[in-house]
C-alpha cells in the first residue's frame, strides 16, 4: 500500500510556516481567519522578527520581545478575520494590543454567511537582493487561535515564473478583502498589502509536493457558483461538521461501498439514518485532542466565541478517485450547506491531483494500518439530549451580536487632567436589546469588572469610563447576557477610534520600559544579530533578569555592539534613534532619567555617523 498523503505523523507547527527559507528574510504577510485571539496575534510579529521562540507562552511571558516584534513588523502584516469573532476577552489584557489596531481588519462575508477561510501568504526576500523573492502559501483548517485539535495544512513555496500557476481564485479572494470591511474600515496600508500580494500571486509558480501533478484552488462565497468535489469512482469525506443535504448531494452516483465519512459523534447523531447509509464506512476520531476553535455545526448556523472546548477532529478534506488518479482537497470548508451548496460562507480550498499509487486511494487514506486509519473507530449511534431553553437563548444572543457588529461603533476620546482620556461610545445605527437580554461593554484594558450596562447604543455618545493614555485602544470587550438562563456571550470587537491624543504609542513604550534595566535589555534586541538576539533575551528572562549594568549585554560590551551596528546597513541604529527620541525625557518611578546619561553621551557621537538608509525590506513591502 502506498504512503498516504493524510498522515497525522507529519506534524507542522505554526512557527514552521512562518520560518524564512535559508538565506532569506521575512518581508510581508497577509492572513485570513474566522476567529483569532489577541495573544496569538501578538506573538506572530515577534516570531517572524526573531524566529526564536517555539512556544507561544515563551513570547507572552517576554513583553519586550513582543514589543520589538510589533515595532519592527506590525506594519507589514495584515490579518483579516470575521467581525465579532475575536476570542472572548483575555483574562489579562495587554497594552500591546493597541499596536495591532491597523494589523487586524474585521470583515463580513458578502453573501451573509461566515467569513471562514484560513490562509497565509508570506513573502521572503534576500537581504542583499530584494528582487530575489519566495512566496509561501499556507491553506489551513485551523484558525488563528490556541486550537490544538487534529488539523490539516498545505504549505507551498513558489517563485516568480514566466509560466505561472492559475492562482485566479486566490487573487479574487485576496482582492475582495478590503471591500468586506464594514463601512470602509480597511487601513490604507492593508489595502496596499492586498494589492501587492494580488500582483505577486499572478506571477508565481508553486513547487509541487512529491507525487502531485496538478494543484487547483477554489474559493466559495464571492457570488459565483460554489465549488464542491465531484466524485467518480470513490469518495472520502473528512469533516467535523456536516449537514444531511450536503452529504446527500456529495454521494449522488457513488455506491455506498465506495463512500466513506469521518466526522464527530455529536454531528453524526443529527444526520438521518438513510443519509448515513449512503456511506459504507462511517468513522469517528478517538478523543485525542482539544479545540477551542469556536466553530460550530450548521445545525447551530453560527458559533459562540465562548463555547466550551470540544475534543477531536477539526481537519477538513475531500478525497475523490477518477480512474487511476486521486484528488485530495483540503481547506476551510465543512461538508455543510453554507460551505458547499449555497455559497453563503467564504471558504478556500486547494485540490492536489496525482496518481493513486503515490497519493493513495480513498480507501488507503482510512485503511486500518494506515497512519490515519489507526486513530479511527466505527461510529456508534447515540441519542442527543433534547433541545432546552439555552438553545433559543444562544440564538437570541447571536442575533444581538450581529446587530452590534453591523452598527458601526465608534469610540470618541476626550482628554482629561492627569493624562487620562475619557471614552464615549456611539454608533451609526441604533441597537436596542430585546426584552430579556442585556449588554455590557467596556474598553478592553479596563476589564470586564468595569463594564457599563447599556440600554441602547445609538448616535448619541455615552460614557464608558476614563483610562490612562497607554491603555486607550479601539478594542471593546462585550458581554451579552440572557437573564432567564444566565447564559453569557463574551467577545472582543474593534471600533473606530476618534480624536486619539498624540503620543499614545510612545506612552505604551514608556510604560513597557519602566526602568534602566529594561532599557538596556531592549537595546540588546535592537543591536544584536536578530537571529540570536531574541533567543538570548528569552534565555535571560527564564534565568531571572538580564544583566542591568550599563556597558554590557552579558559578555558583549555595549560599545562593541554599537560599532558593529554602525558597520552594517544602519537599521539597528535607526531603531536606537527611534527609542532614544521617545524616551529621552522619560523618568523612572524614582524620578531618575530612564536613559543613563552615559549612554546619551555615547549616542551623541554615533548620531552624526550613523547611515541614513532604512531597511530595504520595509520598502519592498510596499511595492
Amino acid at each position: 500500500m502506498p504512503e498516504t498523503a493524510l498522515d497525522p505523523a507529519t506534524r507542522r507547527l505554526y512557527s514552521d510556516i512562518l520560518r524564512a527559507p535559508p538565506g532569506l528574510v521575512f518581508d510581508a504577510a497577509l492572513a485570513t481567519t474566522y476567529s483569532l485571539d489577541f495573544e496569538t496575534a501578538l506573538t506572530i510579529p515577534a516570531t517572524l522578527a526573531f524566529q526564536a521562540a517555539e512556544a507561544r507562552s515563551e513570547l507572552l511571558d517576554t513583553p519586550l520581545a513582543l514589543l520589538e516584534g510589533l515595532e519592527r513588523l506590525a506594519d507589514r502584516i495584515a490579518i483579516f478575520c470575521e467581525a465579532g469573532r475575536i476570542k472572548a476577552v483575555p483574562k489579562h489584557p495587554n497594552r500591546l494590543t493597541a499596536l495591532l489596531e491597523d494589523t487586524i481588519t474585521e470583515v463580513l462575508a458578502p453573501q451573509g454567511g461566515a467569513f471562514h477561510p484560513k490562509l497565509w501568504v508570506l513573502r521572503f526576500i534576500a537581504p542583499d537582493d530584494p528582487s530575489r523573492v519566495v512566496l509561501r502559501l499556507a491553506i489551513l483548517s485551523r484558525n488563528l487561535t490556541t486550537d490544538q485539535s487534529w488539523d490539516l495544512s498545505l504549505v507551498l513555496d513558489g517563485t516568480p515564473a514566466p509560466e505561472s500557476d492559475d492562482n485566479t481564485a486566490l487573487i479574487a479572494l485576496i482582492s475582495a478583502l478590503p471591500g468586506m470591511a464594514p463601512r470602509g474600515t480597511t487601513p490604507r496600508r492593508n489595502r496596499d498589502l492586498v494589492a501587492s500580494f494580488a500582483s505577486a500571486l499572478a506571477q508565481v509558480r508553486w513547487a509541487r509536493p512529491e507525487g502531485v501533478r496538478r494543484i487547483d484552488f477554489h474559493v466559495n462565497g464571492l457570488g459565483t457558483a460554489p465549488w464542491r468535489p465531484s466524485p467518480y469512482r470513490g469518495l472520502t469525506v473528512i469533516s467535523p461538521f456536516v449537514s444531511a443535504e450536503a452529504l446527500e448531494r456529495l454521494t449522488r452516483g457513488v455506491p455506498p461501498d465506495a463512500a466513506r465519512l469521518v466526522s464527530r459523534t455529536e454531528e453524526l447523531a443529527r444526520i438521518p439514518a438513510p443519509v448515513l447509509a449512503r456511506f459504507g464506512k462511517v468513522l469517528v476520531l478517538d478523543d485525542l485532542a482539544e479545540t477551542e476553535d469556536g466553530e460550530e455545526s450548521e445545525a447551530d448556523e453560527t458559533c459562540r466565541a465562548d463555547q466550551a472546548p470540544r475534543r477531536g477532529l477539526h481537519a477538513k478534506a475531500f478525497v475523490t478517485e477518477h480512474h487511476s488518479s486521486t484528488e485530495i482537497t483540503m481547506g476551510s470548508g465543512n461538508a455543510t450547506n453554507a460551505a458547499l451548496l449555497n455559497g453563503a460562507n467564504v471558504e478556500v480550498f486547494a485540490t492536489l491531483t496525482g496518481p493513486s499509487r503515490t497519493l493513495g486511494s480513498c480507501e488507503d487514506q482510512l485503511e486500518a494500518k494506515a497512519a490515519l486509519g489507526r486513530f479511527l473507530t466505527e461510529y456508534q449511534p447515540v441519542d442527543l439530549p433534547e433541545t432546552d431553553s439555552s438553545y433559543a437563548a444562544e440564538k437570541r444572543l447571536e442575533h444581538l451580536r450581529v446587530q452590534i457588529v453591523r452598527a458601526g461603533l465608534r469610540l470618541c476620546c476626550v482628554p482629561e487632567a492627569g493624562e487620562r482620556v475619557a471614552l464615549k461610545l456611539a454608533s451609526a445605527a441604533t441597537v436596542v436589546p430585546p426584552e430579556g437580554l442585556e449588554m455590557r461593554l467596556w474598553p478592553l484594558m479596563a476589564g470586564a469588572a468595569q463594564g457599563t450596562k447599556l440600554a441602547r447604543i445609538d448616535p448619541a455618545p455615552q460614557p464608558l469610563g476614563a483610562l490612562a493614555l497607554p491603555d486607550v485602544t479601539r478594542w471593546l470587550g462585550v458581554r451579552l447576557s440572557d437573564v432567564e438562563t444566565g447564559l453569557n456571550l463574551d467577545f472582543s470587537l474593534g471600533t473606530r477610534l476618534e480624536d486619539l491624543p498624540e503620543g499614545r504609542d510612545a506612552a505604551i513604550l514608556r510604560a513597557m520600559i519602566a526602568d534602566r534595566g529594561a532599557f538596556l535589555r531592549y537595546l540588546q534586541l535592537l543591536l544584536s544579530d536578530p537571529e540570536t538576539a531574541a533567543q538570548a533575551f528569552l534565555n535571560a528572562s527564564r534565568a531571572g533578569a538580564a544583566r542591568a549594568a550599563f556597558g554590557s549585554f552579558g559578555e558583549v560590551p555595549l560599545l562593541e555592539a554599537m560599532v558593529r551596528a554602525l558597520s552594517g546597513e544602519g537599521s539597528a541604529l535607526a531603531d536606537v534613534e527611534r527609542l532614544v527620541t521617545r524616551l529621552e525625557a522619560a523618568c523612572d518611578d524614582t524620578g531618575a532619567p530612564l536613559i543613563p546619561p552615559e549612554f546619551l553621551t555615547l549616542w551623541a557621537s554615533f548620531r552624526s555617523l550613523r547611515p541614513t538608509s532604512t531597511r530595504p525590506n520595509r520598502k519592498a513591502a510596499r511595492r
